[in-house]
C-alpha cells in the first residue's frame, strides 16, 4: 500500500472523541464572553455533566430574560428557541 494511502486509512480510524475540536467545546472561561443572543444580558451556566475543563451537557439561563439554552455534547445552542430543531 502507498505510503499516502495508507496514512488516509489511518486518520479515518480516529474516534469521534478524538476528532471534537476542543476550541469549538464549551469551557467555563467562556462565560466571560457570552452573552444572551436575544437581550444581550449576561449568562448563567448549569453544568449537568462534564470532563475536565470541557462541559459536556448543562443549561445555559439569561439572567435578563430568563430564556434557556441547551448545551449538549460540549456545544451551546445558543439559537433563538423558535429556529432550533429540538
Amino acid at each position: 500500500m502507498p505510503k499516502a494511502q495508507a496514512l488516509r486509512s489511518e486518520s479515518f480510524s480516529l474516534d469521534a472523541r478524538a476528532l471534537r475540536c476542543t476550541m469549538c467545546s464549551m469551557r467555563s472561561d467562556l462565560m466571560e464572553i457570552l452573552v444572551c443572543p436575544l437581550c444581550k444580558a449576561e449568562l448563567s451556566l448549569a453544568v449537568d455533566q462534564e470532563d475536565g475543563d470541557e462541559i459536556l451537557a448543562g443549561t445555559l439561563t439569561c439572567t435578563g430574560c430568563g430564556q434557556t439554552f441547551p448545551i449538549e455534547d460540549g456545544i451551546p445552542n445558543l439559537l433563538p428557541p423558535d429556529l432550533r430543531d429540538e
